[in-house]
């Protein structure tokens, strides 16, 4: 026998059913009605989350007990659900306040941070309220009661003021946002500005020495880094070519490629013999023939 049947013979058997006054009989089918089917007794309005510097969250979840039921749900029944419902770490939530109305939770490790050049990193837990309406599903007033834990507004404001917002959703999902510092986002955007850079220098012929603002820094193909961004001046020699210079421009954090193909240096032409070398010469060699002459008369 189902519970519509059973509802219909408790009418019935009723001694003097047709008697009764409306009013009692109107009672009479609510009190079944109850008897049959859970009635839909909380519904979730908001639930607004506050992420604290360390991570840990104050939840404030508002919600409407409807009906007759009110007044039948126990508190303590209720405290449980949301507590389940909005567990989203080993920790279970701490409460801070409740009433029919109105729960605080404080959630904790509700988001997990971490340090980044410009600040700091929050990565928030999901949360699926649908773990509050299994909870309910088991406990000892489900046959009567029924309940959407699904906030109709779900907003998670972070430690700047941003906030995300959420409407009608059965699962809050994980949020990623980073707090900037702005003394860190200084810090690093002037690090990023002064960050050396590099050449890299390609050249032919290979193995020709690199001078880097006058300083050998090593041959070709190579790459030379630790350099201050700005300009710097490049000198490139190698035996049979022609020495070259120029100025390269290093990029902060990069790396810049300088490709030159070296030109060969001309041959040397044989230079004439320095004016008067010919006297020297005839000189030189009247000189040996008047010893040569002078050796034969002795």
């Amino acid at each position: 026998m189902n519970a519509t049947t059973g509802m219909y013979l408790l009418i019935a058997m009723m001694p003097n059913a047709r008697s009764l006054c409306p009013v009692v009989l109107c009672c009479v089918l609510c009190i079944a009605l109850l008897a049959v089917a859970p009635a839909e007794a909380f519904t979730a309005d908001s639930l607004n989350i506050t992420v604290s510097t360390n991570g840990d969250a104050i939840a404030d979840f508002q919600y409407t007990l409807n009906g007759v039921i009110e007044n039948a749900i126990p508190l303590s029944v209720l405290q449980d659900q949301l507590v389940q419902g909005l567990a989203t770490s080993s920790e279970p939530p701490q409460v801070l306040s409740f009433s029919k109305s109105e729960a605080t939770l404080l959630l904790k490790s509700f988001a997990v941070t971490n340090a980044v050049p410009t600040g700091t990193e929050y990565q928030t837990a999901p949360m699926n309220f649908s773990n509050a309406q299994a909870a309910l599903q088991i406990s000892a007033v489900s046959s009567v009661i029924s309940a959407d834990f699904s906030p109709k507004i779900t907003t998670v404001t972070f430690p700047d003021g941003y906030s995300r917002q959420f409407l009608a959703s059965s699962v809050l999902p994980s949020i990623d946002h980073i707090v900037v510092n702005p003394a860190q986002a200084g810090a690093a955007l002037t690090s990023s500005v002064t960050a050396p850079g590099s050449i890299q220098v390609n050249t032919s012929p290979e193995h020709t020495q690199v001078f880097i603002d006058s300083a050998y820094v090593g041959e070709s193909p190579g790459v030379f880094s630790g350099l201050t961004p700005g300009d710097h001046h490049l000198t490139l020699e190698a035996d049979g070519f022609l020495t070259l210079s120029k100025n390269v421009t290093v990029t902060s954090g990069q790396t810049t490629l300088f490709v030159e193909n070296l030109a060969y240096a001309a041959t040397p032409t044989p230079q004439s013999a320095a004016p008067g070398a010919g006297i020297v010469i005839a000189f030189l060699s009247l000189t040996m023939c008047g010893v040569i002459l002078l050796h034969r008369t002795k």
